[in-house]
């Protein structure tokens, strides 16, 4: 069985015709997390300003030799005590969601519909259709939905409810850290003073973040205006980029179904996925039952080999393994998914 893990850097360098080697500071191009709170994003700081104390800080990482990831995980931290701190949190995911709700429209436009997730995906078809019986489960760390979209558009696969990700026997795709288009729905009583102002009812939601509680099922929105679905205060379903996560942000049940899975995966693909979710890695390292081939594309080949060893420094048992000498659109160009599954496999394609 076939498991794909996509992290930032496979949105990052999803379209070919605007490689990052080629329009590095494209404006439209969805960011690594070391780009998130970069300066073309400051309009969506004035949405939601209460995070404006910590911006600075958060923006500083690249001149300090910090990670985005770390230096959330401390005020995060930080926020066990300090309810202002939780404030400045809850207003970051809104933050967050929007830019990446952004990100995914504009990018999305520049691709023509053309990113690198349709040959991926078709070349994961024909290697399904030679000898994997199994479904192929996709992985991904991103909020974007462009995974959706060619599962739509190329799979017969439109999703529109939560049992669409997991029910199909061709793939099945978890978003472990939510989606631009998810929302948990608010319990607690929240008085906002213009109920049918999205706007105001986020700002009165981040000021409520200390004491907000939700209920336990996920909401999809159909659009990106996600504070509210009528008269029900919602909040984005999102994760914040930490380096050491103790949840994932996704219903209970494909969180079940992919636990499942897992036992069966004998084949892993890495694309863009720097390989650092502790809490992800140790999932693998109680599951998979067998050795894995694995294949691991990053930005370049030293990025992916340390990819590789970040995950059998984790536990996890590699049969035969490679690191990719280019990234996303090279690999996807040049089939190097499709000869790399066809070489792991056990037996010799007839197709």
């Amino acid at each position: 069985m076939i498991m794909i893990i996509f992290g930032a850097g496979a949105s990052y360098d999803s379209v070919a015709s605007a490689r990052p080697e080629t329009f590095p500071s494209h404006p439209d191009r969805p960011p690594l997390a070391a780009h998130l709170f970069d300066e073309r994003f400051t309009v969506f700081v004035k949405e939601f300003p209460q995070c404006i104390p910590i911006i600075p800080e958060l923006r500083a990482v690249s001149t300090t030799g910090d990670t985005t990831e770390h230096r959330l995980e401390k005020l995060q931290e930080e926020g066990k005590t300090d309810a202002e701190r939780l404030r400045q949190l809850a207003a970051i995911r809104c933050y967050i969601r929007g830019l990446i709700s952004m990100c995914d429209i504009d990018w999305d436009r520049v691709a023509g519909g053309i990113t690198n997730h349709a040959p991926l995906l078709d070349q994961l078809r024909r290697v399904r259709a030679c000898f994997e019986p199994e479904a192929i489960l996709l992985v991904t760390f991103n909020y974007d939905r462009m995974i959706e979209r060619t599962l739509a558009a190329h799979h017969n696969m439109p999703i529109s409810q939560f049992q669409h990700y997991i029910e199909s026997d061709t793939f099945k795709l978890f978003k472990l850290h939510g989606s631009v288009d998810w929302a948990h729905r608010v319990t607690s009583r929240v008085d906002c003073p213009t109920p049918h102002s999205a706007k105001a009812m986020a700002h009165e939601l981040i000021k409520n973040a200390p004491n907000l509680e939700f209920a336990d099922q996920f909401i999809m929105v159909k659009d990106f205006s996600i504070e509210q679905a009528g008269d029900i205060p919602l909040f984005p379903a999102i994760a914040l980029p930490v380096e050491t996560k103790t949840a994932f942000e996704c219903p209970a049940d494909h969180l079940d179904c992919f636990r499942e899975h897992l036992g069966k995966i004998t084949k892993v693909v890495t694309i863009g996925w720097a390989g650092q979710e502790q809490h992800f890695l140790k999932l693998l390292k109680e599951r998979l039952t067998e050795e894995i081939s694995i294949y691991a594309v990053a930005g370049n080949k030293q990025e992916a080999e340390g990819v590789l060893q970040r995950i059998k420094d984790a536990g996890i048992c590699v049969k035969d393994e490679k690191a990719a000498p280019g990234g996303f659109t090279e690999c996807t160009a040049n089939r190097e998914f499709d000869k790399f599954l066809r070489m792991a496999n056990d037996r010799t394609a007839t197709c």
